[in-house]
């Protein structure tokens, strides 16, 4: 004799299927918003962050070439990386933002911060950079005499 064991398909059904992707969908949608101004928030801060790096090495290469001839030029969506040279300045870097987040102020004569051979900045200073999106700033402070660079989310006390 032979015994016939019946065999049973198991899975799920297209209506099963079709009301988890659904609902899968709508928590999707609901948290959208949530992480965008979260990736914008991350964007501000990585930008103030990178550019804080950017201008500790551009005071380590004054430094280390006890060169007077760095600076660090500002515009309102990139900065740039200099070295000046007679005539004109070689850029070294040019550092376009992210979309959306935009340089709002700058407080050093002629949008540009130099160095002394030291790695200090000839005068200290504050960038002040927006994310349109959150309307959120961050700060990226040079200290005059010391040339300590940080970055906050609340401004500078004068």
């Amino acid at each position: 004799m032979i015994n016939k064991k019946s065999t049973i398909a198991t899975g799920f059904t297209i209506i099963e299927v079709t009301i988890v992707l659904l609902i899968i969908s709508i928590v999707f949608i609901a948290a959208l918003p949530v992480t965008g101004k979260a990736a914008s928030s991350f964007n501000l801060r990585h930008t103030a962050n990178q550019m804080a790096a950017d201008i500790r090495e551009v005071q380590q290469r004054a430094l280390s070439e006890s060169s007077s001839l760095y600076m660090i030029n500002f515009y309102p969506n990139k900065y740039e990386i200099k070295k000046s040279s007679h005539p004109t300045a070689a850029i070294i870097d040019a550092v376009h933002l992210p979309q959306g987040i935009r340089i709002e102020h700058i407080n050093f004569s002629e949008d540009q911060v130099r160095f002394s051979t030291e790695g200090t900045p000839r005068v200290g200073g504050t960038v002040t950079i927006r994310d349109q999106k959150t309307d959120k700033f961050m700060f990226v402070i040079i200290a005059s005499i010391t040339g300590r660079v940080r970055v906050s989310d609340k401004p500078p006390k004068d």
